[in-house]
């Protein structure tokens, strides 16, 4: 795999993102990056919220810790079940997408060297 293809994509495996932005799609990558922000936010608002949940109640003055898990999992959590899905499917698309213009940008590069070789 050449170099145009293998930073993009290790980048976005990394950041979601990042790969966009090394592969010059500008825009399109500051939007996944911003998204990846919200994501990170929403999530730790979530999780804040559960745990402010758990400490408001006086389940952690219990000396069982099972206490503790049956209060977390009695919660309804399908909104983090949700990030996770959303958060999931622009990964992807992130990594997919920074492949493709990695390797449209490889291409790219294989023909001017054809054209300038003659």
């Amino acid at each position: 795999m050449k170099k145009a293809v293998l930073a993009p994509l290790c980048s976005a495996l990394v950041i979601p993102g990042l790969g966009q932005v090394i592969n010059q799609h500008i825009k399109k990558g500051i939007i996944l990056l911003g998204l990846d922000f919200v994501f990170i936010i929403v999530f730790t608002i979530e999780m804040y919220q559960i745990i402010r949940g758990v400490v408001g109640s006086g389940v952690l003055n219990s000396d069982e810790p099972e206490m503790i898990m049956e209060r977390i999992m009695a919660g309804d959590h399908t909104s983090l079940v949700f990030l996770f899905a959303a958060f999931g499917v622009l990964w992807l698309y992130s990594i997919v997408d920074a492949f493709l213009g990695g390797r449209k940008a490889d291409e790219v590069e294989e023909l001017n060297e054809k054209l300038y070789d003659r």
